[in-house]
């Protein structure tokens, strides 16, 4: 397996006063879902964004395979980004879009046959529940040749049933591409993740044991109990 490696370095980014992120050393390659956790606004989403380069910032190194790339989105085969919110229309029906969105019939084709969107392909994204609507938007961006994919919150709001649909998703091209997910659901991703990271006070922390999670004071005394 051709392995690739993301790294972001020496990320800084201040809010007002506040320093968000200070010196942010990240990193992930091929095969690994690495899971960042931490607190509502401890910086997740905005790290996710610097990373991909659309969020400026006064300091940071992107790197692929160590080459520096300023902006990553701007290159095809990068990065992807699946973000917080929906971002398919509601006004096309979920054939159209896999037909717009995927550019060679092979990939339109693939997505079409997963028996999981069959039932679904004559309707519209609004009439998809949030799991299927996320199951759907994931599929897409991993037709796409995309090397890293970020994952904001790929969990949230989303039925049990397809928790387990997104993580085999996931599992399943592990020989191609790595992840960076950060979600609320913190069982989900400890799950998912080949490694944790803790986001807390502007620094990345990794974390070799769940019990670590107690003493950062980051889930409750009896989580893992």
């Amino acid at each position: 397996m051709l392995k690739n490696k993301l790294e972001a370095d020496s990320i800084l980014y201040q809010v007002g006063d506040r320093q968000l992120l200070s010196d942010i050393y990240l990193s992930c390659e091929t095969g690994e879902v690495v899971g960042l956790l931490g607190r509502n606004g401890c910086g997740k989403t905005t790290l996710l964004q610097i990373i991909f380069g659309t969020k400026p910032t006064v300091h940071k190194h992107i790197r692929m395979n160590g080459q520096v790339y300023p902006e990553p989105y701007k290159h095809q085969h990068l990065i992807a980004y699946l973000p917080q919110q929906h971002f398919l229309p509601n006004n096309i029906r979920i054939s159209r879009i896999i037909d717009l969105y995927l550019l060679t019939p092979d990939k339109r084709h693939h997505v079409k046959e997963d028996e999981r969107l069959q039932k679904h392909l004559n309707k519209h994204a609004d009439e998809l529940s949030k799991g299927e609507l996320r199951y759907l938007e994931l599929l897409l961006l991993l037709q796409l040749d995309a090397k890293f994919l970020l994952l904001d919150e790929p969990f949230s709001g989303v039925e049990p049933l397809y928790v387990e649909h997104i993580e085999e998703l996931l599992q399943a091209h592990l020989g191609t591409k790595g992840f960076i997910i950060t979600d609320h659901d913190y069982r989900s991703v400890l799950r998912a993740s080949t490694r944790i990271i803790l986001l807390t006070d502007g620094f990345c922390r990794p974390i070799t044991h769940e019990q670590e999670l107690l003493r950062w004071g980051y889930v409750p005394a009896d989580a893992f109990s």
